[in-house]
């Protein structure tokens, strides 16, 4: 496009803009018809223009709403319960109207819709449909074979067949999940929910919302696998939909903005807007609030006040702060520069409490956490973190089910999470 016309001046030029008439700076395409949701009568495809679906961004072609308020229940954060507003303080896709706050165990659903109560399975994975999630179920896929002796857990085979002897059932020989996605190319080959890494259907976390401020501008390249964050912001979160428990995350850092020094990073286990964990990284050391170091910090964000000025003074400080923020690491040693390709990597085993976080420069390792431990977050979402930086570009990102320890994890653990791996 040599012209360079942008004819609705939101910075996308015509040529490849998905809404060249109405500015939408972000690109949203929630159906990925190459149409914009901005200017699309039919956002989720189903059949029902926007103005006559009650949920015109999630496919529901039968309009199903057992609470008869007006939102499907395919969209509706509590579909049991009348709440026309969604209402949904701490924005944990659970409406006030359902959510009593108790989550015996920590995986950051509620007990009230937990399909495990008392086993952490974020997920909430039940390939069978009975109500019983596949981490506290004997017989995930309802075959009459219990999972301890069924060679293919997650798809009923009864006959247990298995040809060429190898242990797994010919009916997943090759697709343990049976989600049509080959082992090989399957970022989950035992989460049938999960098959690749997509940012497309992100969840928009203001954590200072009270400062009338620069809200950040999310826009979604490459099918979700990378994100750019374009102007100077108040502290934010963007959170994909996926949820994890034992995963593997890993991706790169790039900055294009010269003139500015702050935070750049990304969350993981994120179970509300007052719960997750994050990773940040500042250029270079700053007094605003207080005291920001340079170099990575993770930290565990668990508030007693949830989104406003006590987190974002805590986001910023490089220490714990009470009630808000743990410091659970930080490396000082380097601070990112500008133009400059970083690679991170990121291990987290909730089962045993244990995270991992790794930096990379081209081919060398810069930076190495060790074991850092921690369970207070038991599995949960994956997302970006922005504070204060322009021009951020997170690219090449790939999420996976995190299958055992990694070794050099597992050599680090003290001998009681050793024998816990092994005899898992």
């Amino acid at each position: 496009n040599p012209g360079q016309s942008d004819k609705d001046k939101d910075k996308r030029g015509n040529k490849c803009d998905n809404c060249p008439d109405d500015s939408n700076p972000n690109q949203s395409d929630i159906d990925g018809d190459g149409k914009g949701d901005k200017c699309d009568n039919d956002i989720d495809n189903d059949g029902l223009l926007n103005g006559a679906d009650n949920c015109p961004k999630v496919a529901n072609g039968n309009q199903a709403d057992s609470d008869g308020d007006g939102i499907g229940d395919a969209c509706d954060n509590c579909p049991q319960h009348a709440n026309q507003g969604q209402s949904d303080k701490d924005e944990d896709l659970l409406g006030n109207a359902c959510d009593d706050d108790v989550d015996t165990d920590s995986d950051g659903v509620e007990d009230s819709v937990d399909n495990c109560p008392n086993v952490a399975n974020s997920d909430q994975q039940d390939v069978d449909g009975d109500g019983k999630g596949d981490a506290c179920d004997t017989d995930n896929d309802n075959d009459g074979v219990l999972d301890k002796n069924d060679n293919c857990e997650l798809i009923p085979n009864k006959q247990q067949k298995d040809t060429d002897g190898d242990g797994f059932g010919d009916a997943c020989s090759d697709d343990k999940d049976g989600d049509k996605v080959l082992d090989p190319d399957d970022n989950c080959i035992y989460n049938p929910n999960v098959h690749s890494t997509d940012f497309r259907h992100l969840q928009m976390v203001a954590l200072d919302p009270q400062t009338a401020s620069t809200p950040p501008v999310w826009v979604v390249y490459d099918n979700g696998a990378e994100i750019h964050q374009t102007v100077n912001s108040d502290p934010a979160i963007a959170v994909g939909d996926h949820v994890l428990g034992d995963v593997d995350f890993e991706g790169t850092f790039f900055i294009e903005d010269t003139s500015d020094d702050d935070f750049v990073g990304f969350i993981f286990g994120y179970q509300s807007n007052a719960k997750f964990y994050v990773v940040s990284w500042k250029k270079a050391p700053q007094n605003w609030f207080n005291k920001a170091e340079r170099g990575v910090t993770l930290k565990l964000v668990n508030s007693n006040t949830g989104p406003g000025t006590k987190l974002r003074d805590a986001l910023w400080f490089t220490g714990s702060t009470p009630n808000q923020a743990q410091l659970l690491w930080h490396d000082g040693s380097l601070g990112w520069k500008p133009k400059v390709a970083y690679r991170w990597l990121l291990h987290h085993r909730p089962d045993i409490g244990t995270i991992r976080f790794y930096l990379y420069q081209g081919n060398n390792q810069v930076m190495d956490s060790g074991n850092i431990y921690d369970s207070t977050l038991k599995g949960g979402r994956l997302g970006l973190f922005c504070f204060s930086q322009e021009e951020i570009i997170w690219s090449n990102m790939e999420y996976k089910c995190g299958e055992g320890v990694p070794q050099a994890m597992f050599n680090d653990l003290p001998a009681n999470l050793q024998n816990q791996v092994l005899s898992s």
